[in-house]
């Protein structure tokens, strides 16, 4: 199987699609007459040190013209079975997407598409729709993060798409995770930004004064101006190892965001044993299922304060901590997630290979 992946990778990953990436191509190595070949789409210029940074057309010029390049000297001296094209249907991204699909679609390459968002958040104005119509006309399958993007795509433009879980380092995955008797930490990972929840939690920690709650990442300038009680502490942005080491010192994972796709920042909390309240976004609800935490109306602060009060409970801590690393390891493994697409991509090339007969 020789795949063209159409993706973005960086040198030092932080989140979305270049982690995916990174755990694709490790993956890829340990996977028998299988190939990959990379068409790098990564954000260039002042994007590309913040990703919150004003697009330049400067930079957007020359980003699309490197990746054509890539891609014309991919499709020159490759040949591929399937072409995986990850996309988070941004209004310009989109474009750029839709004509390279197109491409790589015109050698009788099959194309994947790879929504790494969820669908109906993004897919607010004319310019993403009518693009959006288009490339679903020219790929062969499609895969989602979570179920309301599977369901929009059904309902607005009549495509079956397939759920593909992100994927966990399996040596991310802990053995246990000890649990205390009452809670003392609660950590939130990700960018600390009105559109991740801070402020829900700005709110709660008021009403826990006993209790620390630890932000670990890039602190958004409207946040940073924000009041709040001494028990909330801004780690910064740290490298993943300290990440990983505030999981396990933390009591409980809390994830009030407005909007996900499949939520890297939760299957590692889930991979370290930790309980989580999350809002009732994206694929939240189906990783945690009522098992593995508590999920929550997006902004309702009421529900996010009973819920830490509801899983001070020790035991109740404790069996969801189990549940949850039984089903990471069970379910979000990169060789687990790498298995479920090695299947897709030969139900692929069985279909298109008997329509052409």
């Amino acid at each position: 199987m020789n795949v063209l992946l159409i993706s973005a990778k960086a040198d030092h990953p932080s989140g979305g699609i270049a982690v995916w990436t990174e755990h694709y191509l490790t993956g890829c190595k340990e996977i028998e007459n299988f190939s990959c070949d990379l068409v790098n789409v990564a954000m260039n210029g002042r994007r590309a040190v913040c990703a919150t940074a004003k697009r330049s057309l400067k930079d957007e010029f020359f980003r699309t013209r490197g990746i054509i390049e890539q891609l014309n000297e991919r499709l020159k001296h490759g040949s591929y079975d399937v072409a995986h094209l990850n996309t988070s249907i941004g209004a310009f991204g989109i474009i750029r997407d839709y004509f390279i699909a197109r491409k790589v679609a015109k050698r009788g390459i099959p194309v994947i598409l790879h929504f790494h968002c969820d669908v109906p958040k993004w897919d607010t104005n004319y310019i993403t729709r009518h693009f959006l119509k288009r490339i679903l006309r020219i790929c062969k399958m499609e895969y989602v993060l979570c179920e309301s993007s599977r369901q929009y795509l059904r309902e607005v433009y009549g495509v079956e798409s397939t759920k593909i879980p992100n994927f966990v380092d399996e040596d991310l995955i802990a053995p246990s995770k000890v649990i205390r008797e009452h809670i003392r930490n609660v950590m939130f990972t990700g960018r600390v930004s009105v559109s991740k929840g801070a402020v829900e939690i700005f709110e709660v920690a008021k009403h826990f004064p006993d209790i620390t709650f630890i932000l670990a990442g890039e602190v958004s300038k409207e946040i940073a101006l924000r009041k709040h009680s001494d028990n909330i502490v801004f780690a910064g942005v740290q490298e993943h190892k300290t990440v990983i080491s505030d999981l396990d010192a933390a009591d409980l994972f809390l994830f009030p965001s407005h909007t996900e796709g499949f939520s890297l920042a939760l299957a590692e909390a889930m991979a370290r044993g930790l309980p989580a309240v999350a809002s009732d976004v994206g694929a939240n609800a189906e990783m945690l299922e009522d098992q593995g935490g508590i999920v929550v109306a997006v902004g309702d602060i009421p529900a996010i304060k009973a819920a830490v009060m509801q899983l001070d409970d020790s035991d109740i801590r404790e069996k969801m901590s189990l549940w949850n690393l039984k089903k990471v390891k069970e379910q979000y493994g990169t060789k687990q997630v790498m298995r479920i697409l090695i299947r897709s991509y030969e139900n692929v090339t069985e279909k298109v290979t008997n329509d052409t007969l």
